[in-house]
Parts: C-alpha cells; sequence; structure tokens
C-alpha cells in the first residue's frame, strides 16, 4: 500500500464512521468468542485502532464504548453456548479436535472460580474458552455478567494502549524527525518481542529438561564411546569437568573453522552490505538522549565491569563455600576470552581477514552473554518458575539493551554480535545444564551475618565505582563528518549563489516539506545576539521541560522545543517568539558548506526555517508541532529585526512547494 493509498483509506475512515465502529464491535466481539478468538488477531487490530485514536482518525471515547461493548457481547455469547450446550460441546466440531483446550479452561476455572473470568480475559487461548467453560459449569448470570462487564471496561483501555502509545510516537516523530520517537518505538517492539520469545521457549523447555535430560542419558549409554561427553554432561553420578572441557574445545575449534569457512569459501559482501546499512541507518537516529543512554549500557558490556563482576561472585561464593560456582564462572569468562584472544592472533597474523574479523575484539559481547547468563542460572536455581522466568527475561533484555547501545554507538557491526550471542548462548547452555545436573557439595547453608554480608556488599560497590571511574574507556559519540567549505563571493550570492542552498528540510524520512526559507552570513555570537536584541529567546531545553508533555499546560513557553534534523545534523540554534497565546514562530539555523567572503573578510553561511508551532494535545499528552503553512513566517523574522542588512528572494513558480506558495527565501548579512 502506497503513501497516498493509505491516506484515502483514512480519509474514508473519517467519513465512514458508522462501518468503522462496526469493524471496531465485530473485532472486540470475536476476540472473546469461543473458537473465532483463537483465530482473530484482535491484539493487532486493536493495537491498530490505537494508533488511530493517537493520530485523530478515531476518537478515544467511542472507540473504547464500542470495544466494551463487543467484548461484553463476545463473552456473553460464549457463556451462552456453554450453558446451552454444557458437555455435548466436547464432542461438537471444532472443539472435538482440541480437547486439551476445554481442560485447560476447566482447571483454569477450578482454580480462580469466579475471578476466573476477570483473568481469563487477558490470556491468550484461554480468552475465547474461559466464558463457555463458565457457562458449561453453571456460573450464576448475575456473577458471570459483573465479572463480565468490569474486565471488558479493563479490557478495551489496555488493549487500545500500545496502540496510543505508538501513534504518539509517530506524531511525534514529526518534530524530531524520527530519531528518538523511532528509537522508543523499536525498543517497545524488541522489549515485547523477545519477552514474548523467553516465554514461549521457557514454557516449551522448563517441563521437558528432565525428559530431554533423561533421553540424552539414555542415548549416551547407548553410545559410549561419542556420548562420553554428554554423560558427563547430564549424569550427577560423573564428573562435569570432563563435559566442561571437551564442549568448549568443540565450542572453540569449530568457531575458528566457522570463520575461516566463511571467509574463503562465502561470500562476505552481503553481510559486509548489511552491517553497513543498519550502521547507517542508526547513525541517522543519534539523539543526546539515547546516546547517553546508549553509554550507560556499555559500561556493563565492557571487560573491567565484567571482570568486577566474577571477582564479586567468586568473593561471595567464595565466603559461602559454594566452590563450584566459582569453577564455573571462571569457565564461562574463560573461553570467551581465549576465544577472542585467538581471533585476535589471527586476524593480525593475516592481513586478508583483519577487516572483517579484527573488529570482534573491539567487543567483547560474548564475554557479557557468558558471565550474566551463567549468574541468572546460578541465581534462579531453586526458585518457583515464575520467578524464574522474569529473572531470565530480564536478564537477556539486559543482554540485548547492551547488544543495541554497543551497535547504536559504533562499537561493533551487527553480523559479529550477533555471532558473540550465539557463542555466548550455546557455552552458557552448557554450563547451565551441567551446574543444574550436578549437585552442589560442601555448600554452606548457615545464615551470613549480616555484617559479612554488608562487608561483602560494600566491598562490590566500591570495586564497582573504582572500575567505572578509573577504567572505563567508552569511545566517544562518531560526530559528523566535517564537510569541506566553500568561499562565494558577497554579490554572487546576493545574485544568483542563494538558489544552491539546499531549498527544502532533509528529514529521515526523505521527505522535502519544511523550506529552508533563511540564509544568514555571520559567526554565531552575532546571530545570538542579533536575535536576542530583536525579542527572540534562545531555546535551552532542561530534562525537566521533557516532564511538561505529561502535563496538562497551556504555557507555550515551558514545553520543549526539539531540534530538527537535516541531512543527518541537528540544528545548533534555536530561538523562540511568541506571537499568541497559541503559537510561537521558531527560528532553528544550521552551518553550511560556504563562507561569504565580502571585503576581504569571511564568514560562515547558515541555513535555516522559520516556522510556526502549536500545541498537539493528545491522550496523556501535550506537545508542540510545526504548523505545516510557512506562508509569512519569514515576515515575522524580517519585522523583528534590527539594525541588520536583509534582501528578500523568490523561487521560480515550478520550485514552491505546497505549504509556502510565496518562495521566499530572507537573506540576511
Amino acid at each position: 500500500m502506497t503513501i497516498d493509498s493509505l491516506e484515502i483509506f483514512l480519509n474514508w475512515m473519517t467519513q465512514n464512521t458508522v462501518w468503522v465502529s462496526l469493524f471496531i464491535f465485530i473485532v472486540a466481539m470475536g476476540e472473546s468468542m469461543l473458537v473465532i478468538g483463537l483465530i482473530v488477531p484482535g491484539f493487532f487490530l486493536m493495537v491498530g485502532f490505537g494508533a488511530l485514536i493517537a493520530t485523530g482518525h478515531l476518537s478515544f471515547w467511542p472507540t473504547v464504548l464500542i470495544a466494551i461493548t463487543g467484548a461484553i457481547a463476545g463473552d456473553g455469547l460464549s457463556y451462552w453456548i456453554g450453558k446451552r450446550y454444557q458437555q455435548q460441546l466436547q464432542r461438537m466440531w471444532p472443539l472435538s479436535r482440541y480437547p486439551t483446550l476445554i481442560k485447560q479452561g476447566q482447571t483454569f476455572f477450578k482454580k480462580h472460580g469466579k475471578k476466573s473470568v476477570v483473568l481469563g480475559r487477558f490470556f491468550g487461548p484461554l480468552r475465547a474458552i474461559v466464558p463457555t467453560v463458565a457457562g458449561m459449569s453453571n456460573m450464576p448470570p448475575m456473577q458471570f455478567y459483573v465479572s463480565n462487564v468490569l474486565s471488558a471496561m479493563a479490557w478495551a483501555p489496555l488493549y487500545l494502549l500500545p496502540g496510543i502509545l505508538f501513534g504518539m510516537s509517530l506524531q511525534l516523530a514529526k518534530e524530531f524527525a524520527g530519531q528518538l520517537a523511532l528509537l522508543i518505538v523499536l525498543a517497545i517492539v524488541l522489549v515485547l518481542i523477545t519477552a514474548h520469545l523467553v516465554r514461549s521457549i521457557y514454557g516449551w523447555l522448563a517441563p521437558q529438561a528432565d525428559v530431554l535430560s533423561y533421553r540424552l542419558l539414555i542415548w549416551a549409554r547407548n553410545h559410549p564411546i561419542i556420548g562420553s561427553m554428554p554423560n558427563s554432561l547430564v549424569n550427577p553420578q560423573s564428573s562435569e569437568v570432563r563435559a566442561i572441557t571437551g564442549f568448549g574445545f568443540l565450542l572453540l575449534t569449530s568457531t575458528l573453522i566457522l570463520i575461516i569457512l566463511n571467509h574463503y569459501l562465502f561470500n562476505t559482501l552481503f553481510i559486509n552490505n548489511v552491517d553497513a546499512f543498519i550502521h547507517k541507518q542508526l547513525l541517522l537516529l543519534q539523539h543526546p538522549i539515547a546516546n547517553d543512554v546508549a553509554t550507560f549500557f556499555n559500561y556493563f558490556g565492557n571487560y573491567n565491569i565484567v571482570f568486577s563482576g566474577v571477582a564479586l561472585f567468586s568473593i561471595w561464593n567464595f565466603y559461602n563455600r559454594n566452590y563450584k560456582a566459582i569453577f564455573f564462572i571462571i569457565a564461562g569468562l574463560l573461553l570467551p576470552w581465549v576465544t577472542l584472544s585467538l581471533i585476535n592472533t589471527f586476524s593480525l597474523s593475516f592481513n586478508s581477514f583483519s577487516q572483517h574479523y579484527q573488529g570482534m575484539t573491539h567487543s567483547l559481547f560474548m564475554l557479557a552473554v557468558s558471565v550474566y547468563g551463567f549468574m541468572a542460572i546460578y541465581f534462579v536455581k531453586g526458585l518457583t518458575s515464575k520467578t524464574s522466568l522474569i529473572i531470565y527475561t530480564l536478564v537477556i533484555l539486559f543482554l540485548f539493551a547492551i547488544a543495541f547501545a554497543q551497535l547504536y554507538t559504533g562499537i561493533q557491526v551487527f553480523s559479529i554480535l550477533l555471532g558473540h550471542l550465539f557463542f555466548g548462548l550455546l557455552w552458557v547452555s552448557i554450563l547451565g545444564i551441567a551446574y543444574r545436573r550436578h549437585p552442589i557439595q560442601n555448600a554452606s547453608t548457615e545464615t551470613k551475618k549480616p555484617l559479612s554480608i554488608t562487608l561483602i556488599s560494600i566491598l562490590g560497590i566500591v570495586l564497582l565505582i573504582f572500575t567505572i571511574n578509573n577504567n572505563i574507556k567508552i569511545p566517544a559519540e562518531k560526530p559528523h563528518p566535517q564537510k569541506s567549505r566553500f568561499i562565494i563571493g558577497s554579490a554572487a550570492w546576493l545574485e544568483s549563489g542563494w538558489e544552491i542552498l539546499p531549498r527544502f528540510r532533509n528529514d529521515i524520512r526523505g521527505e522535502q516539506k519544511q523550506p529552508m526559507n533563511i540564509q544568514w552570513a555571520a559567526d554565531q555570537a552575532t546571530i545570538t545576539d542579533a536575535l536576542n536584541h530583536s525579542g527572540w529567546q534562545q531555546v535551552n531545553n532542561t530534562t525537566e521541560k521533557y516532564f511538561n508533555w505529561l502535563k496538562n499546560i497551556g504555557d507555550l513557553l515551558k514545553l520543549p522545543i526539539v531540534k530538527h534534523l537535516h541531512n543527518g545534523q541537528y540544528n545548533i540554534l534555536t530561538f523562540r517568539k511568541q506571537l499568541t497565546d497559541k503559537r510561537l514562530a521558531i527560528v532553528r539555523l544550521w552551518p553550511s558548506e560556504y563562507y561569504l567572503k565580502s571585503e576581504g573578510t569571511k564568514k560562515p553561511l547558515w541555513i535555516g526555517e522559520v516556522s510556526f508551532s502549536e500545541i498537539t494535545r493528545a491522550p496523556f499528552l501535550n506537545y508542540l508541532t510545526t504548523v505545516s503553512a510557512f506562508n509569512n513566517a519569514t515576515d515575522i523574522l524580517r519585522n523583528s529585526l534590527k539594525s541588520t542588512t536583509y534582501e528578500i528572494r523568490r523561487y521560480s513558480v515550478e520550485s514552491k512547494i505546497e505549504n509556502n506558495r510565496e518562495g521566499k527565501v530572507l537573506l540576511i548579512k
């Protein structure tokens, strides 16, 4: 679907609210219907409705009320079917093909009783079966409908909320040029996908772990030669040292062999192109706030922090006499370290490898995966399945945050980080199986004295602070490459040279809808002084101002004015002038590639935009957006300037854009 056809569809929606309302009702009803709820992608459609609310194509309260009504109807119809057909449903198609589904619903209903209708509304496949089971179990109608209505009132806004947040991010992207908003959306999507994958994998693997270990043990005994290492890995009666040593050697040699084969037998151009594409896209998403967050996570991927964590972990387990845990954490650290050292040596010895693989030592991500991964396995031992799942999910998200931070700041490329991840996960899986399958001997189970615990904790904190302050060296943010400066004469600039400068702001989406309607020949201090004396205020956003987005504030000056992006670079100067209670005039300036030469002096030539901003009010959010009409914007700046020479030029009719039909450009010197 093209942008034009999407706009046509959205316009059709706003003009046909009855059909749209009916569709929302059917989706909400189908999401809660017996069997149908298993097929209808209700969650994703509700997210879509939420996004349309945020972008103004749907109204919030009507959409919520329609969704609530549909959800109530869907659960009510499912309840009636269960009450009408009772146990016959288990023999009727299509439920006869999925007998476990009814059993799961009955188990859930018996466990939670009256609350099951409320809880079931938010549990995947059970959402479509619990109301039917409630009817089959002869739940009193009054109890059911009270639970049905209350749960629907909570379900509708909660399922619309992710879409509303996503839609607001798209709206904010217009002002941020996409950087921070797209990063936030990307982070939310990655978190949701990761949490879902971890839950799915853990939910399948955890119940099967003992069965799989038993099958592997039987296979190893039937194949004594090649099964000796697997036997040592899963057999509690055998020493795990042999398995760890053997599998570690296999992992090390296979990694080196794969690198060699990949270089000589496979085409690495595709991989390099993918890495370059991702790197360039992330460079366009650079944002000061995101850079600070990425730098924070980069700390935890540095070898000093990892080594400090291993040292503290070892001290704690030595105190608890858990020497096996110390052996495992050192093994988790040692193999990735040796692997990276060998790769580094190998790449330096063979120049043809340097370009592709020497970069692996710029990042120690596999070290972080192995160490932090084993720590997670260590801490979940003996905990409940739910608690273990939460810890595993948090650790995986933490590791992904480190990986993305290294990718975002240019420390490492995507393909190599992916290799680090696979290596680390394989190694930590081997360590985890061995650690959990072999009992710990001589570990102290006594309750430790508070003083000892306090001293060890203080030691760890001091070690962490010392490491951060003295040893960590995170690469600085990569600056935009300096462009060559060209010199243009003052007369040539005024005559026709002004036309060679960019006419539109080129944002991250490649759209050219905002005109560059200022060209100013002066140094930064002169521009700042001229605007300050003309009633303009220089904008310096503080962190506190961004929290005002969440407040119902009518004062324009209390809201932050975000920087705009042009050709991958933020504007350097931002000034504002309040015109009315509802409108601001904004000046944003970028340094160009040119110097203006006049009477033997050179002045930097700036390009910029004068635009209007107004408050946009969305659910839970108030922020400034740029008005799409730019007519008369330059007049505001021109009329306010004092003791400044300026001239006005106009573009030809063909080059005027829709929202700036005047085609004015203000030349200031």
